[in-house]
């Protein structure tokens, strides 16, 4: 009779262990997925806050009829660093970006203004007085500005 004892305690003992054990892995496993989705969370947060916050303009448009440059001012007067894309669509057939040259978008710090310049040298390019051109900027945050300018 004793020895069926004992053998009753450590069957208890050993499954208890193997409850705690698959337990203990089980909730190991749901921390380690609860952190990975709060931290996704988190992330999508802050990035939708950073879309919310960015602020940006073409303040100036300017072209140098004898250079045949046009220069586009860009103020970023948000919170956040931004990246845009610009593209430029002159005499509604001409149509010039900075993704060509700057594939990886163009940085704008915060409170920092840039200036953006399209070469119109090419002799089918270049602009007289009374061409309209569209520009649009494009953030990498789907945030957008358009101005429109009327060479002199």
């Amino acid at each position: 009779m004793r020895r069926r004892a004992l053998s009753e305690v450590i069957s208890t003992v050993i499954l208890s262990g193997v409850v705690l054990a698959i337990g203990g892995a089980i909730w190991a496993y749901s921390l380690g997925a609860t952190t990975a989705i709060a931290d996704g969370y988190v992330s999508d947060t802050l990035g939708l806050v950073d879309e919310i916050v960015e602020r940006f303009d073409v303040e100036h448009i300017h072209y140098n009829l004898t250079k045949d440059i046009l220069r586009i001012w860009i103020y970023n007067y948000g919170e956040v660093d931004i990246t845009v894309d610009v593209y430029v669509t002159a005499k509604s057939t001409i149509e010039k970006s900075t993704r060509g040259d700057q594939p990886n978008g163009v940085d704008i710090l915060s409170e920092q203004v840039l200036i953006v310049t399209f070469d119109f040298s090419a002799p089918a390019d270049s602009l007289v007085s009374g061409d309209s051109v569209a520009v649009e900027v494009y953030s990498r945050r789907q945030n957008c500005a358009y101005k429109s300018y009327v060479v002199p």
